[in-house]
């Protein structure tokens, strides 16, 4: 048989693991219960998103006009194109040419 201060010790170690265990589910608990809190930081994650894609956006937009500006004739024919194939297929869907 073990000796009872032993078996005290065991206890008192268990009861200590057991109350920091407690102690710690209750905390993920209440975080994973405090909506509040999981809303504010979701909205602020997509308001920082969002401000991130638009800064993108900016950047796109800047470079694709000084690509644009770099070589207008490219850009005058490709428009040019676009305009021309949109009218032969409004065209073409007026006189049902097919």
């Amino acid at each position: 048989m073990r000796n009872r201060e032993v078996i005290e010790r065991e206890i008192y170690r268990a009861r200590d693991d057991l109350e920091a265990s407690i102690a710690e589910l209750k905390h993920v608990v209440a975080e994973k219960v405090d909506v509040k809190a999981r809303a504010r930081v979701a909205f602020a994650k997509g308001k920082a998103a969002a401000r991130d894609a638009l800064e993108a956006g900016k950047v796109g937009a800047v470079d694709a006009l000084n690509a644009a500006k770099e070589r207008p004739v490219l850009v005058g024919a490709i428009v040019g194109g676009v305009i021309a194939a949109v009218a032969i297929i409004y065209i073409g869907r007026q006189k049902d040419w097919w």
